[in-house]
């Protein structure tokens, strides 16, 4: 899939900011979204942003699920070696 970038509307008590965050999805949107999210906010819009090439986003894409278990799976050793100290 390809990265694309998502506007997200938040909102908390009649107050609404926007936050941008990149993503393959708009359900992944909402995870990148997650993190900067402050306590009893809600999402209340998530749209798509053309990408001219100068977009600026808030965070990092979400990790993917099969990379959040990659370490606990056997499919870790897909993602290689552990770090060395």
């Amino acid at each position: 899939m390809t990265m694309k970038f998502y506007q997200i509307d938040l909102e908390q008590g009649g107050v609404t900011r926007t936050v941008r965050v990149p993503s393959e999805t708009d359900v992944q949107a909402a995870d990148a979204a997650a993190p900067l999210m402050k306590a009893g906010e809600r999402i209340i819009a998530i749209r798509q942003v053309v990408d001219d090439g100068l977009q600026k986003a808030d965070a990092l894409p979400p990790v993917s699920q099969a990379e959040s278990f990659a370490e606990i799976t056997p499919g870790a050793a897909a993602k290689g070696p552990p770090p060395t100290s």
